[in-house]
């Protein structure tokens, strides 16, 4: 009956070992899709601020700009009466 007993406790205890192995197995293989995720929302949100700033691109960039101002004028012959209803 002793030895009954203690196979029965080993076999338990092998039993719980390859469960615990399991999910720390599976929870390996999560991590690696679950780092991915992390990875695009942290970039979809940086992507949101705009372009990364470049020293290369950002001095050495030369604009200009030629700007014609011209007049118009608009004429107009309207005329409004803001009466309120009833009064005359």
């Amino acid at each position: 009956m002793v030895k009954r007993a203690q196979r029965g406790r080993g076999q338990v205890t092998v039993e719980t070992a390859v469960l615990f192995g399991v999910v720390v197995t599976g929870l390996v293989a999560m991590a690696v899709y679950l780092q991915r995720g992390v990875q695009g929302g942290v970039k979809s949100n940086a992507d949101s601020f705009g372009t990364q700033f470049s020293a290369k691109t950002a001095w050495s960039t030369k604009t200009s700009s030629d700007t014609t101002e011209t007049s118009n004028q608009i004429l107009s012959n309207q005329t409004t009466n803001y009466n309120q209803a009833g009064l005359k």
